[in-house]
């Protein structure tokens, strides 16, 4: 079965600013989980936080993408 996969560019405002809230809170979640990461001083407490970092900030890049494809790349930072 193959999947079927929606033409980004036809989405409409409210479901932009939707994938837009959402990478900003990914975004906001990977540089915060950063942060904790370099104050945290056990090695096994520290690995786990970073591996949530980078978590968010895959679909934080996902997002990213598509909002890009989708012609709002002036709003990404």
């Amino acid at each position: 079965m193959q999947a079927t996969r929606t033409n980004i560019k036809n989405i409409g405002k409210a479901e932009f600013m939707s994938l837009f809230h959402q990478y900003q809170g990914e975004s906001l979640c990977s540089k915060k989980l950063s942060i904790y990461s370099n104050q945290c001083q056990d090695p096994t407490m520290k690995n786990m936080i970073n591996q949530m970092s980078a978590q968010c900030q895959e679909r934080a890049n996902r997002l990213s993408s598509l909002l890009q494809e989708a012609g709002g790349g002036q709003f990404l930072s």
